[in-house]
């Protein structure tokens, strides 16, 4: 039967209508049909979760106007398919909720805005989205582990700097078209071995895993991400030993696996990756073994960083002649051994080379360049090389740094060197190099610095070298320099430090050296000039700082504690080069150089507004300190020892108020110390003595707590802590008037009789003055006795700084717990009883403490147990405990016959309860729970607010919760209401004080910053920073 045409066309007219009506009804049930309308309904919605928007760069987002033209926003035929809002500086707590339902937006980034946004809002996102770029963004807790099956479609994410908490061991399934994925500088703690990688993640050619805090091995199935080009797990706190396994990537460009505790040695394998391998950075490790021979290959290699690890044996020397593509080879920190390697001269792309604090040995090749001619830094410093510098080095065109200190180098410099028109850096101190300072040095104007100290150089200083206008650093200390200091130095503009110490130079200070408008640090000492001081050295109040100083300097003030060497220290350039390596150096040990300084402090000394460090002690300078040494504001080291000075001390220089070392000893200085010195509230040394001064000591601040000896030899100086000054006062004589007669008479035995009591009350009096005085006297010799027996002590034991003004009494104690009378014992008996608690007193040592044996002073035997268990310990707790121990009697026991409780529980550092040595590092400890103290309006040891712990305890267990605004007294943030600016400012503030106390109370030492530091940092939160640090520029 045939069809009907119409019958068809009806049919066919019915089929697709009833489909438009279910099409249309299908629509109306799930929603409005996506659309630019839908597009800009769903960014209005994302516009009102945004709290502050200080740029007002949503304002133009309006219903009136298309979305295709709002800022942030492109499209694509219609249809919105890009957002760009990063650092826009938009805020508050928003989700993703609302952008869920633009089904085209391909490509989200936000970065770069002090959002917060909690990570589950992450499975909310765009079903289409590909790019997602998040960081600095304020999100928070764990990932999700549904996050990739949610969005399937993701490519390229970047989730970095937040505040992620943890990574979910399946987080690479179904990442098949993942091609990048960036967590870099999150929270994430655990365990990365239990990272669960399969075939899921063939797509994945980056992944950045770094600046978390991720423990154990690197899970080998990494290598499953076959495709994988990028790896960067820096720093962590990942253990174990590479996976060889890493080397299967076929197309591996970039392993970076620095700043770990990764041990073992480098696996060969890595070499099958040669064929494409870029990058290969495993510095600060605990790396060890021997640099493997299979890198040969490597002929792609660019960068080879083995820097700051346990590296051992001969370099090498072959896989270098492979190697055309390297362009920095970086092997600084190891205990690499051998001859210099001579194929460096293979490496024609060879930029930087540095082998600083290894063992290398022989000399340094001549032939480097040219075949490494695009060599720019040549850095050696801190080995075992001998022989000469290479005239031949000159061929080395392009060469801006050379660094040859500490090492064995001898011969003059060359003249040759004078022909590098690029080099800025000649750094070759400690060494052995003679003769003359070439003066052809003078046509390298690019030349920043020059630093020579410690060798046999000789000779004047060459004019020549005026030439180089860019000189900001000269150091020629502890040479053979004669004649005298040109005048010439005053053309260096840029010129910053100049240290021209223990020389022979003569003749006058110029005074053309006010006119070197940069200068802050100017060290003269131990040379023989003669003259007067002039009146302006350095730079001056107002003058423009010029910016760049010394910003690619290793900066470290080296400082001279004994008297075994002259000046207050000196400063060095200490890139490459290892601390210990000073205690090594044989005419540089005799120096007490146990403390370094570095960092803030040192970096910012350069935009100070006047001269920062003067030491012109050890020479023959005579006449006056000129009074505008006073104005000198940023002053802190003024060093004048052993000259002909003469006149008073200028008042103006309690002007100084950064003033912490000035040493005016050994001249002739007369009248009294300024009473303005009282107001130097950053003195902690002063040495005055052997002069004429006289007059009383100002009490009033620092002064009257120094030691004696630093006043010594001044016959007329009287006051704490010398003697005290005598009164002066003399009685006056009566005069009776004689009066005739009777009444004469009995005024005459009155006046007798009340002599006669009058003396007797003088005289009860004198004695009880007398029984008074030599009580107080024999408590003095007493204390003088113990002062000087801890004197003798630290003098005997110069790692040892005992520092105990006046000790506490020690605590009371329940004495009827014990069989006998309970001894009250001081730390200093302690300490002279067992010699400072030296090794030769220890006899035992177990998991509570050690034990000492000691000799009383009333010839008694005992053991002295030194606590461990005190660092959390308040006073009742140590009563608690010396009363129970107290109760404990048995044959087999030893009873305990007394104790000592030193230092204020709660600010004690936790290594002097084992090691009882007093260090300035400590100080910096107690200093940072005072500023605990003072930020969180807590006392350091409070059961109720800490229960087993302390102050420092639990601050810390807060910051690792994540939970810093915790501690911050409410007080604080109280005050700082006003507008949001302000008070993200305030919080700021607040959270950078708490930084730095933390850094105070680090559990190392080591890692502790000095009390300089400490200064710096705080000054640097000071409003306009005051006091002669600021930039005048």
């Amino acid at each position: 039967m045939e069809s009907n045409p119409v019958q068809l066309f009806h049919h066919l007219a019915l089929a697709l209508l009833l489909f438009v009506f279910s099409v249309s009804v299908s629509v109306t049930e799930q929603g409005p049909v996506p659309s630019i309308r839908t597009d800009a309904a769903a960014l209005l919605s994302f516009k009102k979760i945004i709290q502050n928007d200080p740029n007002r760069v949503l304002s133009g987002w309006q219903i009136n106007r298309s979305p295709c033209n709002w800022y942030g926003v492109s499209c694509t035929l219609g249809r919105v398919t890009h957002l760009d809002l990063s650092g826009s500086s938009l805020a508050g707590i928003i989700s993703f909720d609302p952008l869920s339902s633009l089904d085209m937006l391909s490509a989200l980034n936000l970065s770069s805005n002090p959002f917060t946004v909690n990570s589950t809002s992450l499975l909310h996102l765009p079903y289409a989205l590909q790019q997602l770029q998040l960081s600095s963004t304020g999100l928070e807790g764990p990932v999700p582990e549904k996050f990739f099956s949610k969005n399937p479609n993701l490519v390229y994410i970047n989730l970095s700097h937040n505040n992620l908490s943890s990574l979910p061991d399946d987080l690479l399934l179904n990442s098949d078209k993942v091609q990048a994925l960036d967590l870099s500088y999150n929270n994430f703690t655990g365990s990365i071995s239990g990272l669960r990688v399969e075939n899921s993640c063939n797509s994945l050619s980056q992944l950045d895993l770094s600046g978390n805090f991720l423990i154990d091995s690197i899970p080998p199935s990494l290598s499953n991400c076959t495709n994988l080009k990028t790896l960067n797990l820096s720093f962590n706190m990942i253990t174990g030993e590479i996976p060889g396994s890493l080397g299967e990537l076929g197309s591996f460009q970039r392993l970076d696996l620095s700043h770990n505790h990764i041990s073992g040695w480098i696996p060969s394998e890595l070499g099958n990756a040669c064929n494409s391998l870029l990058e290969l950075k495993l510095s600060y490790n605990n790396i060890s073994g021997s640099i493997p021979v299979s890198f040969s290959p490597c002929s792609w290699l660019q960068t080879l960083d083995l820097s700051n690890n346990n590296i051992s044996g001969p370099f090498p020397d072959s896989i270098l002649q492979n190697l055309g593509s390297l362009e920095r080879l970086l092997l600084s920190y190891n205990l690499i051994s051998g001859l210099f390697p001579a194929s460096v001269s293979y490496c024609k792309s060879l930029k930087v080379l540095d082998l600083s604090s290894n063992r290398f040995y022989g000399t340094i090749p001549p032939d480097i360049c040219p075949g490494a001619a695009s060599l720019e830094e040549l850095r050696l410093p801190d080995n075992l090389l001998e022989g000469e510098i290479p005239a031949q080095l000159s061929q080395c065109s392009k060469l801006k740094r050379l660094d040859v200190s500490i090492n064995f180098l001898n011969g003059s410099i060359p003249a040759e060197l004078g022909n590098l028109e690029n080099l800025e850096q000649l750094i070759a101190w400690y060494n052995g190099l003679e003769g003359k300072i070439p003066p052809e040095l003078g046509k390298c104007k690019n030349l920043k610095d020059l630093i020579l100290n410690n060798n046999n150089l000789s000779g004047i200083i060459p004019v020549e070298l005026f030439s180089c206008s860019n000189l900001e650093w000269i150091s020629l200390t502890s040479n053979q320099f004669t004649g005298k200091i040109p005048r010439e130095f005053g053309l260096l503009s840029r010129l910053a430090v100049l240290q021209l110490a223990n020389n022979s130079l003569s003749g006058e200070i110029p005074t053309e050296l006010g006119n070197c408008s940069s200068l802050v640090w100017l060290d003269l000492n131990s040379n023989k000039l003669t003259g007067e001081i002039p009146p302006r050295l350095g730079r001056q109040l107002g003058a423009k700082a010029l910016s760049g100083i010394l910003s690619g300097n290793t900066l470290v003030f080296v400082r001279n504690v004994g008297n075994s060497c002259k000046g207050v220290g000196g400063l060095l350039e200490f890139a490459g080069i290892k601390a210990e390596r000073l205690l090594q150096v044989p005419t540089l040990k005799t120096c007490d150089f146990t403390r370094l300084y570095s960092g803030a402090v040192l970096s910012l000394f350069t935009q100070y507004q006047t001269l920062e460090y003067l030491d012109l002690s050890y020479n023959e300078l005579r006449g006056k300190i000129p009074d505008e040494t006073g104005e000198m504001m940023a002053l802190q080291v003024l060093e004048l020892a052993h000259n002909q000075l003469s006149g008073e001390i200028p008042a103006s220089l309690g002007q100084l108020k950064n003033l912490g070392v000035f040493d005016a000893s050994h001249n002739r200085l007369q009248g009294q110390i300024p009473d303005s010195f009282s107001n130097l509230s950053f003195l902690v040394q002063i040495d005055l003595s052997n002069n004429e001064l006289t007059g009383e000591i100002p009490q009033r601040g620092q002064l009257s707590t120094l030691p004696a000896s630093q006043y010594a030899n001044n016959p007329g100086l009287c006051g704490v802590p010398l003697n005290p000054c005598g009164s002066g006062n003399s009685h006056a004589a009566s005069n009776p008037v004689p009066d005739g007669g009777r009444g004469g008479r009995k005024s005459s035995a009155t006046s007798w009789a009340n002599s006669i009591v009058l003396g007797i009350l003088i005289s009860i009096a004198s004695l009880c003055i007398l029984v008074v005085w030599a009580i107080a006297m024999r408590v003095r010799h007493k204390e003088a006795e113990e002062v000087k027996m801890l004197n003798s002590l630290q003098a005997s034991h110069a790692a040892t700084t005992w520092k105990i003004d006046k000790e506490k009494e020690p605590l009371s104690i329940n004495v009827a717990t014990f069989q006998r009378q309970l001894r009250k014992l001081k730390f200093s008996q302690l300490i002279e009883a067992t010699n400072g608690f030296s090794a030769a007193s220890l006899i035992g040592c177990g998991g509570f403490g050690e034990v000492f044996k000691a000799t009383l002073k009333d010839g008694s035997s005992v053991a002295i147990k030194k606590l461990i268990r005190l660092s959390c310990q308040g006073d009742r707790e140590f009563m608690a405990e010396m009363e129970t121990l107290g109760k404990i009697k048995h044959r087999n026991l030893v009873p305990l016959l007394g104790y000592c409780k030193i230092g204020t529980p709660g600010y004690v550092p936790p290594e002097y309860y084992q090691s009882f040595r007093c260090t300035a590092k400590g100080d910096v400890y107690s200093f940072g729970v005072v500023l605990l103290e003072l930020l969180t309006g807590k006392r350091p040891t409070d059961k109720e607010d800490f229960g087993d712990t302390n102050l420092v305890g639990w601050v810390k267990m807060k910051v690792r919760e994540g939970k810093q605004m915790e501690v911050i007294d409410p007080e604080f943030l109280s005050v700082t209401k006003g507008t949001d600016e302000a008070e993200a400012e305030e919080v700021k503030e607040m959270v950078r004080y708490l930084e730095i106390s933390l850094q105070c109370v680090d559990d190392f030492p080591s890692k502790r910053p000095s009390m300089l530091q400490v200064v710096a940092m705080l000054r640097e939160l000071m409003p306009g920073s005051a006091n002669g640090s600021s930039n005048s520029g």
